[in-house]
């Protein structure tokens, strides 16, 4: 997976490599805490590196249904694991551009027909880490 930078303001942090709480866009995000964050003050501002820890792979069907409503983005599970909801915009290797993050090999394929799909696809945790 590709890290992407974003500009966030912290929320809240359990404690370093415990879940925090980042708004991003103004989307709330709960991410692994690998960037200090218990040591800030809430609003601070900070740049981050987003980086999406792929989970086991999801069933081929279920990620080209998981997403009916063509959407880029990121929908919470639970805890820090997301459903990254985004379009296939190149294959080998496969990245999936779901507007937030860029994911690299989400899944493998080889068949360019698959570009332009929309897909979903889980994010396990979602780790964070100062640019």
């Amino acid at each position: 997976m590709t890290a992407s930078i974003v500009a966030a303001t912290f929320i809240a942090s359990e404690g370093e490599y415990l879940e925090a709480v980042i708004e991003v866009g103004g989307q709330r995000l709960h991410v692994m805490d690998e960037f200090g964050g218990a040591q800030l003050a809430a609003g601070t501002q900070v740049q981050l590196e987003l980086w999406p820890m792929p989970g086991e792979l999801d069933d081929w069907d279920a990620i080209f249904r998981a997403n009916p409503g063509r959407e880029q983005g990121l929908r919470r599970l639970d805890g820090w694991r997301y459903l990254a909801l985004g379009v296939v915009t190149q294959v080998d290797p496969v990245i999936c551009d779901c507007g937030l993050l860029q994911l690299e090999n989400p899944f493998t394929t080889h068949d360019a027909r698959c570009v332009g799909a929309y897909v979903g696809v889980t994010v396990v945790r979602l780790d964070a880490c100062l640019a």
